[in-house]
């Protein structure tokens, strides 16, 4: 294969590296904030792992590779096992994470609107989180097992005080409404402020990994 995606996990930290013809095109790190180099990756134990796997082929217990990445759209969700998976472009949407751990297999879906759509419109939180479910369980997943992580729900526009136009809150809101309902267990959520986000899934540890708009990133 051309291009690979590895997840890298040592005594340093962890590591998404997105990679094309051996060589590194993109990465989230969990040093990111405290590396001087930011987003332009120079020698560390992690870049060094990475190359030598890219040059002799041969991972370590701290490297897995998955097959591919998988973004959901505005209003859609993606169910995959072994996928790197995303939600860009979040402003007042909410990237919601599904997984099982034990079976590997995940979801994310890229939430427009709260509430529920009778016309079955997986834009709508509530009716995305069902379907999404659903789908999981027909995968084989055992709904016990399945717990969420979610963000997103931004005011990205300042002036717009009318509650009823706080749509980024209204989705975080009914999100966590959701996931009580169906007693999925809430791992971590990182919602509200005024900063657009990227949200993507590493299925290997079950890290949600947060890149703000405006700079910085959080593993969850």
């Amino acid at each position: 294969m051309n291009s690979k995606i590895l997840s890298i996990s040592n005594k340093s930290g962890k590591a998404v590296f997105l990679t094309k013809r051996d060589v590194l095109v993109k990465s989230y790190c969990s040093l990111s904030s405290t590396c001087p180099s930011r987003d332009y990756c120079q020698s560390c134990d992690l870049i060094d792992a990475a190359k030598n796997y890219l040059m002799d082929g041969k991972a370590n217990s701290g490297i897995t590779t998955l097959d591919g990445e998988l973004s959901a759209g505005i209003g859609e969700y993606q169910v995959r096992k072994k996928v790197l998976l995303e939600a860009m472009g979040l402003g007042s949407c909410v990237g919601v994470i599904l997984f099982d751990m034990s079976t590997g297999i995940c979801g994310i879906a890229h939430v427009l609107l709260p509430g529920a759509s009778q016309k079955g419109e997986t834009k709508y939180a509530e009716t995305a989180i069902e379907k999404m479910l659903e789908d999981m369980v027909s995968q084989g997943v055992r709904k016990s097992k399945i717990v969420s992580k979610f963000a997103g729900g931004a005011q990205v526009f300042k002036h717009m005080n009318l509650e009823i136009l706080k749509i980024g809150n209204r989705n975080a809101i009914s999100v966590e409404e959701t996931l009580i309902k169906y007693k999925i267990p809430i791992l971590a959520k990182d919602v509200g402020g005024e900063v657009g986000r990227n949200v993507i899934f590493n299925p290997v540890d079950g890290s949600m990994i947060v890149k703000y708009t405006k700079g910085g990133v959080v593993w969850l």
